[in-house]
């Protein structure tokens, strides 16, 4: 039996158009993952050790004195015994480990493929995550904006420059903020290098 060719399009119309509300029903998950970069220092220090320590003390008896019957201590020898305490110093090796932030990963899954931005900041600032809503924002400040020092984000109030990723769903939003009070699409008061959103892995 042969179908027409109308209801095989059809068919497949349907399907398809199932399977898209389908997928905007199930909605788009996100998720950020931070990547650093970790470096490991290690250092000397003395460090006092303790344990068993053998003391020696004076062993006495009982000694009359046979003139008036009275009675003393007297010395009979030694006596070795344990304590706990200090025995010496030692040398100890000791590590420190410090990480830097270098990049955000943002994955944007909807239940049948995954999309993944990253904002790869580690030459050129400082970045921080926050959420706004059900939308996840990625703040990135410099120092010669004035919105980040020495590896810490210090905020976008004010005049700070600042540049705002907004990922929301499966669209992603760039803002810029110069020397006014808004984040903007556009500002010419932003005079902060470029930073942009690359594929992750790329």
């Amino acid at each position: 039996m042969k179908m027409n060719k109308s209801i095989v399009v059809s068919l497949i119309f349907v399907v398809l158009a199932a399977i898209f509300v389908f997928s905007q029903s199930i909605g788009t998950t996100l998720s950020v993952e931070e990547k650093k970069d970790c470096t490991t220092t290690y250092y000397n220090i003395e460090e006092p050790t303790y344990g068993d320590v053998a003391r020696t003390r004076d062993t006495y008896s009982t000694c009359f004195n046979s003139e008036n019957s009275s009675y003393y201590k007297c010395v009979n020898g030694t006596e070795t015994y344990q304590v706990y305490g200090f025995t010496g110093m030692r040398t100890v090796q000791k590590s420190n480990t410090e990480c830097r932030p270098t990049s955000f990963v943002v994955s944007a899954d909807n239940g049948f493929t995954t999309k993944q931005k990253e904002i790869d900041f580690k030459s050129w600032g400082v970045c921080v995550q926050e959420n706004e809503g059900d939308c996840i924002a990625i703040l990135c400040g410099t120092l010669e904006g004035g919105s980040a020092r020495n590896g810490i984000f210090n905020g976008c109030d004010g005049g700070k420059q600042c540049k705002k990723f907004l990922f929301c769903n499966d669209k992603l939003n760039v803002y810029v903020k110069g020397s006014g009070s808004e984040f903007l699409n556009e500002d010419p008061t932003y005079r902060l290098p470029l930073l942009n959103v690359k594929e992750a892995g790329q």
